[in-house]
């Protein structure tokens, strides 16, 4: 009697100098990320904390300039080579419970900056340039105050799982 073998899976691994560049471009990527929050951060307490409207309006007008496009292709680029390191390493995308969580870090603040980020972005920038056509407009930074806040320590949070590497396996049914 013959046995069959069971196929043998081929699991796909980056080379080391292959799985080194793309590290880098991925804590560069993440790194660019924080950066733009940083930023953002500084134009929106600039808005928050200025008595002055005219401010207020240029600080709007320059958060459409590096906010969205910016933050969109860091969060694509980190998402992106996430994804290929845990595809092509021992770590997985959900295999491990900290790359699972780093992955949908990712995935929800790069879908954060589509679908709330841009719409406020875009509105307060259109109440800038109302105001500066010498027509009312509220400029108060509103819902604008989360986004530093929020993506900046959801980042942080992926630092931490990256470093620590917290919870080990994820458990898979036999």
């Amino acid at each position: 009697m013959t046995q069959v073998a069971a196929p043998a899976t081929v699991r796909w691994r980056l080379g080391g100098g292959t799985r080194k560049s793309v590290l880098v471009l991925h804590i560069a990527s993440a790194g660019a990320w924080l950066g733009v929050d940083v930023v953002m951060g500084v134009l929106i307490f600039t808005a928050l904390l200025s008595d002055d409207p005219a401010t207020r309006a240029l600080s709007y007008r320059a958060l459409e300039l590096v906010a969205v496009g910016p933050l969109l292709a860091c969060g694509l680029v980190s998402l992106l080579t996430g994804v290929v390191l845990g595809l092509g390493s021992r770590w997985g995308l959900v295999r491990y419970w900290w790359v699972a969580a780093k992955l949908v870090l990712n995935l929800v603040l790069t879908g954060l900056v589509l679908v709330a980020l841009a719409p406020e972005v875009t509105a307060h920038a259109d109440q800038a340039r109302q105001f500066e056509a010498g027509l009312p407009a509220l400029l108060e930074v509103g819902q604008l105050i989360f986004p530093p806040i929020v993506s900046p320590t959801a980042l942080l949070v992926a630092l931490v799982l990256a470093v620590f590497k917290p919870w080990g396996r994820v458990r898979q049914g036999r």
